[in-house]
């Protein structure tokens, strides 16, 4: 099978594979085991027949149960489906932007950056999150050996992004190449935000306005480090919330690394 980093899925624009890179001791994490995406609610047969193809067995969704009733997965039925929502509402608001907000929108052109560096903050510090996370790590210790997995959100950006800075940490991958991983999304998804800010120009909205909703559809360090900077203040690192915040055991980075690395 062809190693592939951005998965070439017609209806998606993110779905990548989060194979390939080394870790701190010389490993390397396994290709078409673990995936990451963005909405999987355009799915036509082809799409679907190459998930089967990839062998994912179950797909994870991170979206609140408003997304998913607005835009459900379409899937093949050999796939299990798992609703495992990081916010109870999306807090992201890479979509949908609240009334309120689109109001100061067009006059705060730094506003959409402090929006997702709180939502970033809160997806650690969040119980809802947290037990989603949990559950990521959960999924990914019960598949067998010849089956693959794929999480995603809305723009597979935030919360699957973050998902991804977990799973490449526990597994111990440094973090310079997992921040570098992360800010492909802007790359993965450059056709889309091309289009959107088109669009946006087109609907006579102001140019503070398209700076903020650039923000929100766009990936960047402050947002990363931001979560990076809650993993220390409040839990002392991420292995420390790995461990005490996530209950992963020593055997359970063990077997995690058994699995995932090569």
């Amino acid at each position: 099978m062809v190693h592939e980093r951005i998965i070439p899925l017609r209806e998606t624009n993110n779905f990548r594979d989060l194979g390939g890179y080394q870790t701190s001791n010389g490993k390397t994490v396994r290709w078409h085991r673990i995936y990451r995406a963005d909405q999987l609610s355009n799915l036509e047969a082809d799409d679907q027949a190459k998930m089967i193809k990839l062998h994912i067995k179950e797909v994870l969704d991170l979206r609140s149960h408003e997304e998913c009733q607005k835009q459900p997965d379409n899937l093949p039925d050999q796939i299990d489906y798992i609703f495992n929502p990081v916010f109870r509402h999306d807090e992201t608001q890479s979509t949908s932007i609240a009334t309120e907000l689109q109001q100061k929108m067009k006059v705060d052109p730094m506003l959409g950056k402090r929006h997702m560096i709180q939502a970033y903050a809160d997806m650690i510090t969040e119980s809802d999150a947290q037990k989603a996370f949990k559950q990521v790590f959960a999924h990914l210790l019960s598949l067998n050996a010849d089956e693959a997995l794929v999480f995603h959100c809305t723009a597979g950006k935030d919360r699957t992004g973050l998902s991804a800075y977990l799973i490449y940490s526990a597994l111990g991958v440094d973090q310079k190449t997992i921040m570098k991983d992360y800010l492909l999304t802007n790359t993965a998804l450059m056709n889309f935000l091309r289009g959107q800010t088109a669009a946006l120009r087109a609907g006579h909205h102001n140019e503070t306005e398209i700076t903020n909703y650039t923000a929100l559809w766009s990936a960047h360090k402050e947002y990363m480090n931001a979560a990076i900077q809650a993993l220390r203040d409040d839990y002392g690192g991420v292995e420390s919330f790995l461990t005490n915040e996530l209950q992963l055991a020593q055997s359970d980075i063990d077997d995690l690394k058994k699995m995932y690395l090569q």
